[in-house]
């Protein structure tokens, strides 16, 4: 099998990580092609009478493979990306449980996005929305910063994101903006509203641009994360992993 002009003519990847892979062997939904892992590796790895092609080689080969990553930990397989979700459908079927999306606004570094499935998963969201456009397809970096839970963290992918919030609000979704100018805290928020106790909607921008206008508009409440004035902003799936903390402990 010729691996790059796969990888490169069917969207194929190299997932890498022992966390990530592991997760990903166990994802039924997953469609797995090729192992490559070190001789110490597959001595505990658990494949569980999994059918598929296994290759024992040396570090140095896996990297080369992988595009020359050292980060691969002796490990990586090679799969296809994840069947895409339907948001509408997800809605429909899903209105009688509460729900927590993570709303992202152009923000393109996969490996922020990663860590935002990571965060995300850590406080039980229900899935995370990007653009189709300006948002980087599913890739080894994300993979392994999501760190496995890529697997089971549905990513929705819309053309419009202002529609999408929209849409959001006839599920009876408050959708609160991330804004560092905002006049109001997540904290105050809390206490002098009770939407936290209802479904919610995340909103975030890139750590440079922020919210764009037209989306910032189209949110129910912006607010911020009072942190002190010697630090402009935190990175972006840290800020999330705060608010996620702040709805959750209402």
């Amino acid at each position: 099998m010729d691996n790059k002009k796969t990888k490169n003519n069917n969207h194929n990847y190299w997932i890498i990580g022992k966390h990530a892979v592991e997760s990903a062997l166990k994802n039924s939904k997953r469609i797995k092609y090729r192992l490559i892992i070190t001789k110490e590796n597959f001595s505990i790895i658990e494949l569980n009478g999994l059918q598929i092609k296994t290759d024992i080689m040396m570090r140095s080969e896996i990297s080369k493979l992988t595009d020359n990553s050292n980060t691969h930990q002796g490990i990586a397989l090679l799969v296809k990306p994840l069947e895409k979700n339907n948001l509408n459908n997800y809605l429909e079927n899903s209105k009688d449980k509460k729900q927590t999306f993570i709303i992202l606004d152009q923000i393109t570094d996969a490996q922020n996005i990663g860590a935002i499935i990571r965060s995300a998963s850590a406080f039980s969201a229900t899935g995370i929305i990007t653009l189709e456009k300006n948002s980087p397809n599913e890739n080894s970096i994300m993979a392994k910063a999501a760190v496995g839970a890529l697997e089971f963290m549905p990513l929705f992918r819309v053309a419009n994101l202002a529609q999408t919030i929209n849409k959001l609000k006839k599920y009876n979704f408050w959708t609160i903006g991330l804004e560092t100018l905002a006049d109001k805290t997540l904290k105050e928020l809390s206490e002098n509203t009770e939407i936290f106790s209802e479904n919610i909607g995340i909103v975030m921008g890139s750590e440079g641009k922020g919210l764009r206008d037209l989306v910032k508009n189209n949110c129910d409440f912006t607010a911020k994360i009072n942190i002190t004035r010697s630090i402009e902003s935190l990175n972006v799936s840290v800020a999330l992993a705060i608010t996620l903390y702040e709805i959750n402990r209402t």
